[in-house]
């Protein structure tokens, strides 16, 4: 019998000592390296309207520029440039390539472009490959076919690629009632039936609602961003923690429209080791304080546009 000796020619490790268990991961926002896509960077204005900052892996929406004016800026400085806010109005996503005007800070280390400053950013159908924010639940995509037969959606409010939903449009809110249940929840009374839509675990944005001061809260508090609970016929159960009633419902309010598939394809998903962006939004929550930082172990997908 011979002596053999197994051996990988082509294992690899991680460097003794580095700062990584693992050097497998995305950055949001930071497009894959790719000669054939990168003359297809482009840039354009964030819009003057825009009430919070932009940042690379955000999905946007182009609007045809006006003529150049002592209130607009040159066209060739691009188009305007927003924050998309429905699958009729995406057009594209915004990169952290090439945006050397991005402004970062001790505090606020993500590089941030500011309305009327120039973005970067890919059209969809430039076969860019950009890595976003994901929600974990895709995970469950892995070794599926890569087909624009597997839908996804996008959460415009969070800014990450969440598991498909079908659109549905606005659906008025006519009561929200708080309650101590499971640590807090709130229980919105909506006009449309969203049960064949929305299941435990969607998220939804809710506008509009005017309320007054309770106990442990100011006006405007159920209004926001919320992780669906339930969902009947009439009613959206939706988690709120609190230590105290939030006030009571006076008037008004919406669920924002969302769902629909977007039109990109999923490459590749990583449960973890990305850098993804958490922004501190002031006017969603009181203690927001307006910076943006690294969250460098989370969930991201590759996403071909």
């Amino acid at each position: 019998m011979v002596a053999t000796l197994n051996v990988n020619p082509m294992q690899t490790t991680n460097a003794a000592g580095s700062f990584r268990t693992l050097s497998d991961g995305f950055i949001q926002g930071v497009a894959m390296d790719d000669p054939a896509t990168r003359w297809s960077l482009t840039t354009g204005v964030l819009l003057g309207t825009e009430t919070l900052p932009m940042w690379g892996g955000v999905a946007i929406s182009e609007f045809i520029s006006s003529p150049l004016s002592a209130t607009t800026h040159s066209e060739q400085l691009g188009n305007d440039i927003g924050r998309a806010t429905a699958v009729a109005n995406l057009t594209g996503f915004s990169v952290f390539d090439q945006a050397h005007n991005a402004i970062n800070t001790p505090q606020s280390p993500v590089p941030l472009v500011l309305a009327n400053m120039t973005l970067s950013f890919y059209r969809l159908g430039s076969g860019a490959r950009i890595p976003v924010k994901c929600n974990p639940g895709l995970i469950s995509l892995r070794t599926g076919l890569i087909s624009g037969s597997t839908l996804v959606s996008w959460d415009y409010v969070n800014q990450e690629l969440v598991p498909y939903t079908p659109a549905y449009v606005a659906n008025p809110i006519t009561g929200a009632v708080w309650a101590s249940t499971n640590g807090g929840q709130v229980t919105y009374t909506v006009t449309n039936d969203l049960s064949a839509v929305l299941a435990a675990g969607s998220v939804i944005d809710v506008t509009g609602v005017i309320n007054t001061a309770g106990a442990g809260g100011a006006t405007g508090v159920y209004n926001g961003n919320f992780v669906v609970v339930s969902v009947t016929s009439t009613t959206i159960v939706v988690t709120y923690p609190a230590a105290a009633s939030p006030g009571t419902y006076s008037s008004g309010g919406s669920v924002s429209a969302g769902g629909g598939a977007i039109s990109v394809k999923v490459l590749t998903i990583q449960a973890t080791n990305c850098m993804t962006v958490n922004y501190s939004n002031p006017a969603a929550n009181p203690a927001g304080n307006g910076f943006a930082s690294w969250n460098q172990n989370d969930s991201a997908a590759l996403i071909l546009i």
